[in-house]
């Protein structure tokens, strides 16, 4: 965010983490305390409880994805325009109506309202994290930002837990009612928060500016082909454990608990990996992961074996957050807000698409989808040690960014290293 997009009384001295950051924290965490507790649960209720087919957790799950791509842009132009509280309580107060429908759904096609809402949520985090930063003097932005973003991993740990256990003993119908609490609690919490006067500078850019950078086309091609393979078996994990090996909630839970702690895990050390070595060492660590766990579920038997496989496959949050960090670079002279709505929106496509397919292929066989991931993972890490090497040092044309196939680059660039790190790498979901 510019300088002149800032209020004019940026100089007044605010608190390190004032008043407003702890709410917006303390939301955060009540918010992903309540969606841990049923969401790596959820495909697996669709089916065992609604009887939905395996093919539509696939469209299920795209219907969200499709949803939250398209939340992006307008969510994107809200944090331009308009003041910034209204928009991000208003989105908060739809998690209340989307756990509900949840919850008093009959059978599984009364589950994609609530699959529609949940997509929207992701259109708050522009106006959130304009907000944060404009609650934080400028030397602490980034670590501010970290620090809001940091409850919603260990919410997302800690909430499959519980979940799991409540719906081994009780059923998924208190689950979703517990979520409820959660997220009316979380929702007045954030309420409570000031409105910063926010008057947008208005800074011009044009679509086609971004589109003719090169680094940008080059990220966008390989973090496309990228995305659809992570999503292709993502929804399926849970299911695959539930239908394959019999598990029953609670150690669905434990297990959803591991792969949240995974992904953070491995976020951490593949964002340090990038600052050391270069963008080709960090996103391929993510996709080694990504396949060492897909392998371990389809060749293990026993729960160590499952838990190590959900522990690296949480590498599919990890490979996000680094896109997102490596993709920073690549928006040039456009406002980082609207460079990531444009390639979050972008993304949109193939995570919905690689979730369609990776229904059709659970349909078929429930091991398949895994398959073609190892399959396609192989490809991008062959992409990325082959591919544009020679041209590292003089990727641009549209600026001094390094693109991934043609410039993963030999130098390490600064990316965060946690995932809510990486969310401010611009200064930032976005």
């Amino acid at each position: 965010m510019s300088e002149g997009r800032r209020p004019a009384n940026r100089t007044a001295a605010r608190p390190a983490f004032g008043r407003d950051l702890w709410l917006t924290f303390v939301s955060n965490l009540l918010f992903a305390l309540g969606l841990g507790l049923y969401y790596q649960l959820l495909n697996v209720y669709a089916i065992r409880n609604l009887g939905a087919p395996r093919f539509m957790i696939g469209a299920l799950v795209a219907i969200q994805l499709g949803m939250t791509a398209i939340g992006y842009i307008p969510g994107a132009w809200a944090a331009d325009h308009v003041r910034l509280k209204p928009i991000i309580v208003a989105v908060w107060w739809i998690t209340v109506p989307t756990a509900l429908s949840f919850a008093l759904a009959p059978s599984w096609p009364w589950l994609i309202p609530g699959y529609l809402l949940t997509g929207l949520y992701m259109a708050n985090n522009p106006a959130l994290k304009v907000y944060i930063m404009l609650k934080s003097e400028p030397a602490r932005m980034a670590r501010n930002i970290s620090y809001v973003f940091a409850s919603f991993p260990l919410g997302m740990a800690l909430g499959p837990l519980a979940g799991g256990w409540l719906a081994g003993r009780y059923g998924m119908r208190l689950v979703f009612v517990v979520a409820i609490g959660f997220y009316v609690a979380s929702s007045i919490v954030i309420s409570l928060i000031k409105d910063t006067p926010y008057h947008a500078a208005g800074q011009p850019w044009k679509l086609a500016d971004l589109l003719a950078t090169r680094v940008f086309r080059r990220n966008f091609i390989f973090f496309f082909g990228g995305f659809f393979m992570v999503y292709l078996a993502q929804p399926f994990v849970q299911p695959y454990l539930s239908q394959v090996h019999h598990l029953g909630y609670t150690s669905l839970g434990i297990l959803a608990g591991i792969g949240a702690l995974g992904g953070s895990a491995i976020t951490f050390v593949a964002g340090r990996t990038t600052d050391v070595y270069g963008h080709r060492q960090g996103i391929g660590l993510t996709i080694g992961c990504l396949l060492l766990g897909a392998v371990l579920l389809l060749a293990g038997w026993g729960p160590p074996v499952w838990a190590l496989a959900v522990f690296f496959y949480g590498a599919f949050d990890s490979f996000r957050f680094v896109a997102a960090g490596i993709v920073s670079s690549s928006f040039g002279s456009v406002p980082p807000v609207w460079g990531y709505a444009v390639f979050d929106a972008g993304m949109g496509l193939p995570m919905a698409g690689g979730a369609l397919f990776g229904g059709a292929l659970y349909r078929e066989a429930f091991g398949l989808p895994f398959v073609v991931v190892i399959c396609l993972g192989v490809v991008l890490l062959l992409v990325l040690a082959f591919a544009g090497r020679g041209r590292s040092a003089k990727a641009g044309g549209g600026g001094a960014a390094r693109s991934v196939p043609s410039a993963l680059p030999s130098t390490p660039a600064a990316l965060p290293s946690s995932p809510s790190a990486t969310l401010e790498a611009t200064k930032e979901r976005t």
